[in-house]
């Protein structure tokens, strides 16, 4: 799925633009409290980054390029691959900071948290594309925001015979299980309403 340099230069304006640079804005200052704050946020501080970035890359589920496709139609996935390719390298930016300043703040961050900000912002993509499709009235990144804050609260009070099942017990086995089920999701919540 090639996208057309029309449909880019198109989506560039209809990106949800403040909500993608707010997020990155939020994460960086979050980060910077490390250097102010105690040790006992090192851990804690950068994933609440992570989080919001995560939601930031919800915002590519803001199709705002619908209507400027009504003379031209192009397919509603084609149109989230380009939103998605447009946000993901600011969100990335933002995620090299956030390791950046979380190390000269002496946090010594590692490459888990950079796998948490990639598993976690597909899966608020998906949430945030499932919530414009079942309710065009919901923000993607406030349901993504909802749904992700609930799984790390959730993750947080499951006993650990849960967290180890050995259908889950590994990094790897969770990231394919977080991608497979954001898949499902966005192929659900893009396809054509004609089709259904």
């Amino acid at each position: 799925m090639t996208p057309s340099w029309g449909l880019v230069s198109a989506s560039v304006p209809a990106v949800a633009w403040p909500v993608v640079l707010g997020a990155v804005g939020a994460a960086l200052v979050v980060t910077a409290t490390l250097g102010v704050l105690p040790p006992v946020g090192d851990g804690v501080l950068p994933v609440l980054a992570v989080l919001l970035l995560a939601c930031g890359v919800a915002g590519a589920a803001e199709d705002g390029t619908a209507a400027l496709t009504v003379t031209m139609p192009v397919a509603v996935r084609r149109r989230l691959v380009v939103r998605t390719l447009l946000v993901v390298p600011v969100s990335a930016a933002g995620m090299a900071g956030v390791l950046g300043i979380a190390t000269l703040a002496g946090a010594r961050p590692d490459r888990g948290v950079a796998l948490l900000w990639a598993a976690l912002s597909t899966g608020a993509l998906a949430v945030g594309v499932a919530a414009r499709r079942a309710w065009a009235d919901v923000p993607g990144p406030a349901a993504a925001a909802v749904v992700l804050l609930a799984g790390m609260v959730l993750v947080t009070w499951l006993p650990a015979s849960v967290l180890t099942v050995p259908v889950w017990d590994s990094t790897a086995e969770r990231l394919a299980i977080l991608l497979a089920v954001s898949a499902a999701l966005v192929v659900r919540a893009t396809r054509d309403p004609a089709a259904s």
